[in-house]
């Protein structure tokens, strides 16, 4: 019997939002339109960033929220994420691809690469990954970034928690694509948003 109960307690918990990833309780900005109001097709292999309008709140418990969804069509092999500027200058780069891996590079402050198979994994296991919870091509990804306490910010990848990174962020953020190896990818990019404390 408290079996019984410690389960329904526990379903009641996570039903209630006690296993939602965590966010900051304020808005400061959101935009259903940035960076672009409509949907993108890439080109094989294009790359490109973009720096969102708002920066991150100095020292602030902050909450950075992305959601994108590839056309079904897509190339698998196209790819988007969300990066954050460290106190260095350097891009933390945390990003998912159609083919259903994940990774999270560490980009060099100076030149932006033209591959992000150029800056290093922050760590081995972080190369490209296989993960089951990035969603296929014709559904939307959720990326989310929290600052758990000074210095770490963890990744929630669809509503998972997922690795912790040892990051100070500068203030500037943003989004990161890339197109597929040979074919056009259309990527619509849903909304974006920064909460905090």
């Amino acid at each position: 019997m408290l079996v019984g109960v410690g389960a329904l307690l526990a379903a009641a918990a996570i039903a209630l939002g006690a296993a939602d990833p965590p966010r900051a309780e304020h808005s400061v900005w959101e935009s259903d339109a940035w960076p672009a109001q409509e949907t993108v097709t890439l080109a094989p292999r294009e790359t490109g960033w973009a720096e969102a309008p708002v920066p991150i709140p100095s020292g602030a418990t902050f909450t950075l929220s992305v959601r994108a969804r590839l056309a079904g069509d897509a190339d698998p092999g196209a790819a988007w994420g969300v990066w954050i500027e460290a106190a260095d200058g350097a891009r933390i780069v945390y990003a998912h691809s159609g083919e259903g891996y994940t990774t999270t590079r560490h980009c060099p402050p100076e030149t932006l690469p033209t591959a992000l198979e150029d800056c290093p994994a922050l760590r081995a296991e972080w190369r490209w990954t296989a993960y089951p919870r990035v969603r296929p091509p014709g559904e939307s990804n959720h990326v989310a970034l929290h600052r758990e306490r000074p210095g770490h910010v963890r990744l929630w990848l669809n509503g998972e928690r997922l690795g912790i990174t040892a990051l100070d962020p500068a203030g500037a953020w943003g989004v990161w694509w890339r197109g597929g190896r040979d074919n056009p990818s259309a990527l619509n990019w849903e909304r974006a948003a920064l909460y905090q404390d």
